[in-house]
This record gives C-alpha cells, structure tokens and sequence, in this order.
C-alpha cells in the first residue's frame, strides 16, 4: 500500500500542511469488537416485531448511525410515516433487549495489539460509537481500560446529529484536548462512519471487517483501506513511521519499488489492477511537475531511468 501517496492526497485534499495526529478514534462494532453478526440478527428479529423489513445488509449498511434514526428512516420508508425519537426509542430497547440475550461478541483479533502499537508511538486512544447502551460502554472501558479513559467515549447520546454527519467525530476531537483533523486518525469499518470521518476531514482508516463491498467502502474515500483489523495492526509499523521519514526518502522508495516492479514483472504496472495504481498515479504527477519545470534535476534523472525502461519494455513485450 502507497502510504506516502495516501498522506500526500490527503493533505492536499484539506490544505493541510501536515498530518501529526495526537490520538486515533476507534469505531466500537465492527472494530473494537467482532460483535456485527449479533448486531444484523437482533435487528431482523426485532423489527420484524414491528412489521419493519431489515436484512442483514441494511444492519451493516447502516451500522455506526444512531439506532433511533436507523429506525425511524425504516419506518419512513416501508410504513411511510413519520415517528418520533420517543416511539423509535421503545422500538431500539427492544432491538437492545434482542441482543443483550446473545453471546458476548468476541473482541476483534488484533485490535489490543494494535492499541498497544499506538500507544507506544505516543497516540492517545478515544472510541466514538453510535451505540448508547451502558452496558457496552462499560464493556468498552473493562477490555480496553488499560488504554482508554471514560471521558474519551463519544456516544449516541452525546450529540444530536450522529454518524454520517461529523458531529461524533468532531465531538471525539473536542474531547481528546481540542485537537484539529490533522492532529487525529480514525478507525472505521462502516460506510456512514467513514462519510462522517471524512466530513470531519480527519484522516480515516478503514477496515472491512464485514460483508459490504469494496465499492461501497470506497465511495466516501476513505484515506486507506485494511482488509482486517489484524492486518492493520501487523502494517501498522509502516504506517507509522512513514509519517516521520522526509519527502526525500519517501521519493527514492517509491522510485525503487516502482523500478523493482518493472525488474520482477518485465511490464508497466495496469491500471486495472488496484494494488498498482499508486505506481501510475505516482509516476503521472511526477511527470505534470517534469513538465511544469518543478522536478528537482536528481529526480528527473531517476524518471528518466523509468521512462526508458517502459519504452523498452513496451518494445520486447510487442515483438516477444
């Protein structure tokens, strides 16, 4: 994964001039815990009671939101009609009192030893859910109490607008010390959660731990995607220092990896595989700033290099 490109969009994207982030907000379901299965099941059963329609799709889909309004948009668009907080209220109980009845979801593998990562590296840890329920909460600070403080949990009780807007992200900023965007890292796994981190414009990492498609995740850009929480953890040295090394090195190592690929390969990287579009989108603005004149004369030299190479590598390959 291209992390330096991923930090230099995203810079660019906000006007940022740099991304030091203080602390890391971690989604609960989905990230904290493997508890999603428990979730989609106690949604079906209870709204059916209610004559609501609820796949295990539209729990993951709206996963993050606040339960009240998840529940109320049902409502609207299967009933037609609008109800208010208090009646999507004793429908949400009833959703909790579903899942309070299940096994205690597991917490999901790698997220301990990804907080004891971060920590490490100086990060604070705070945990913004759109769950309200006390026991969870509770929960929260008994696994993960070695890490996280009470008064560093945002809820769905402590805003009026939950996730997709940024409110609960903005509130999680507040609360870590006033940090700005850039001074913070989000962990999600929901497609609302990662639209209400990226309105917040923090840099938002997300991890599909659930059954949605790429697509799906993809469209509210998220700054980097993990294929699981285990894996964020074991990339999480890399992600972290990349963070510290100069524009310089970030540079010549992507300028190796992208000559190491043609050595291995004996082709350009395709732009239809994904793992390789961060070569082309590398090389694409190195080659606008050759041509605006704004590319250092070492640097042109090493993209000229490139440059030869595709041109005889497109020769052999035509004629091979």
């Amino acid at each position: 994964m291209n992390y330096a490109l991923s930090y230099k969009q995203y810079k660019e994207k906000h006007g940022f001039e740099a991304l030091q982030p203080k602390a890391v907000l971690f989604d609960m379901d989905g990230v904290l815990y493997d508890s999603m299965p428990n979730h989609a099941v106690a949604w079906q059963q209870s709204m059916a009671k209610f004559g609501i329609v609820m796949t295990r799709h539209d729990a993951y889909a709206t996963e993050g939101q606040r339960g009240i309004d998840t529940i109320r948009q049902m409502v609207k668009q299967q009933q037609g009609r609008d109800i208010t907080e208090q009646e999507a209220q004793v429908m949400y109980d009833e959703k909790t009192r579903l899942f309070h009845l299940m096994d205690e979801a597991p917490l999901m593998p790698g997220a301990l030893q990804l907080m004891e990562q971060m920590r490490a590296a100086g990060l604070a840890i705070g945990v913004v859910t759109g769950s309200g329920q006390r026991p969870l909460i509770e929960r929260l600070l008994r696994d993960y109490g070695e890490f996280l403080q009470r008064d560093h949990i945002v809820t769905a009780y402590d805003v009026s607008r939950g996730k997709p807007y940024p409110d609960p992200y903005l509130k999680g900023l507040q609360l870590m010390g006033d940090l700005k965007p850039w001074q913070a890292l989000v962990v999600e796994n929901a497609p609302l959660g990662v639209q209400a981190a990226v309105a917040a414009r923090i840099y938002t990492i997300c991890v599909n731990s659930g059954h949605l498609p790429l697509p799906l995740l993809r469209q509210h850009r998220p700054d980097v995607i993990f294929s699981s929480m285990r894996q964020l953890s074991n990339q999480w040295p890399l992600l972290c220092q990349l963070r510290h090394r100069s524009q310089d090195d970030m540079w010549q190592a992507r300028w190796q990896e992208y000559m190491a690929f043609l050595d291995k390969n004996q082709r350009r990287p395709s732009k239809y595989a994904d793992e390789e579009r961060p070569l082309i989108d590398w090389l694409k603005y190195n080659r606008k700033l050759m041509a605006r004149g704004k590319l250092q004369a070492d640097r042109v030299a090493r993209l000229e290099l490139i440059e030869q190479r595709n041109v005889a590598l497109r020769r052999y390959n035509q004629y091979s």
